[in-house]
């Protein structure tokens, strides 16, 4: 019976990749990072704070240990790493699991229920009755954290292989954030030419919001929230959502950053673990689902260290022919979504062209 179940379990690969070609490129451009000079011993008098933010719900959450498992051990110790979960409700038995990572030299865990800040937010700009998902959270970081001028932004579905400090360590300039290409984007052909004719953009350097790096201090000081509601007002994003409004509005003030920062299984090169940086296991590319999910097994080396390791094992022993059909359906439904939007006469480009994006 053992046997028979491990033929009919679902693999994840050689399904909706007739159209991949990835236009990424390999490096895009640089900014300086200025975290080496840690690594070759110059020493600190005082250790230097890094906020790393990440948006949550029950069922991210167990995901999240992995990420600061592996964070800890492969960044720096010469920074404190200050984490914000931010959330707007949460299992307490999980928050006890993930703060017990404060007993980890470097790393401090906070949760920070977001719901009435974001209320205020709102009703200052006027927003009233918008978005409260939390995939929305880290488009309003900047307010409702002004003790900084710049933060990380990460995703809880990733796991960290280089030196988190140094993403931080970016010199962003005059830029307003700093992000790596989207794969999730740039493999698919539908996807493509939804960023060319729904946003305007182009697609080698459309990056992924689940790896960011934010210059808080101008997403508060040059207008970004008031061009964000406003454009909210006219237009609704219906596929990729605050990822679209970030890129459209930021699109002239981005600091373009190697995909080894924000690596997924979805692209068809693969990188050696010493080029990796953070990988991202976004979309439906797994590890907890599938067996066969590219560098899928850097989430299990570090899975089996945390306290949810039995649980995400379950989810990859239980998951079945049906989770394997409903992906499958999820990403059909993406792509006729982003056909819909494409076909839009009044879509948002076809309407506004270059009227965002001044910051």
């Amino acid at each position: 019976m053992e046997q028979a179940q491990m033929q009919i379990k679902p693999k994840r690969l050689g399904w909706n990749e007739a159209d991949v070609q990835l236009y990424t490129p390999a490096k895009a451009d640089r900014g300086a990072s200025k975290a080496a000079e840690n690594k070759l011993g110059v020493k600190q008098d005082k250790k230097g704070i890094i906020p790393i933010f990440f948006a949550v719900d029950d069922n991210y959450l167990p995901f999240l240990s992995i990420t600061l498992e592996s964070l800890w051990e492969n960044s720096s110790h010469a920074y404190d790493y200050e984490i914000y979960v931010l959330h707007s409700g949460i299992r307490e038995d999980y928050q006890e699991k993930i703060l017990r990572y404060n007993e980890k030299d470097g790393l401090h865990v906070s949760f920070v229920d977001v719901t009435e800040r974001l209320k205020k937010i709102f009703d200052k700009l006027h927003m009233r009755d918008y978005y409260s998902a939390a995939t929305y959270y880290r488009v309003f970081i900047a307010e409702m954290f002004p003790q900084y001028d710049k933060a990380l932004y990460l995703d809880s579905d990733t796991v960290i292989l280089g030196d988190i400090s140094e993403l931080y360590n970016y010199d962003l300039g005059n830029n307003m954030l700093g992000g790596a290409p989207c794969e999730g984007v740039n493999s698919f052909d539908v996807y493509r030419r939804y960023v060319k004719e729904v946003d305007g953009l182009d697609t080698d350097y459309f990056f992924n919001a689940g790896v960011i790096l934010m210059n808080l201090k101008a997403f508060r000081e040059e207008g970004f929230y008031e061009q964000f509601a406003d454009l909210l007002s006219k237009y609704k994003f219906r596929l990729i959502q605050d990822e679209d409004y970030l890129n459209v509005i930021c699109q002239d003030r981005i600091l373009h950053l190697p995909r080894a920062w924000n690596k997924t299984p979805v692209g068809p090169d693969k990188l050696a673990r010493e080029d990796l940086r953070i990988v991202h296991y976004l979309m439906t590319w797994k590890p907890w689902h599938y067996e066969d999910i590219p560098y899928g097994d850097y989430f299990w080396e570090y899975a089996v260290r945390t306290e949810f390791y039995d649980y995400l094992k379950g989810l990859l022993d239980n998951f079945d022919e049906k989770g394997l059909e409903n992906d499958k359906l999820c990403e059909k439904n993406l792509k006729a979504l982003a056909e819909e939007e494409i076909a839009r006469p009044d879509g948002y480009f076809k309407t506004y062209g270059k009227m965002y994006g001044n910051v």
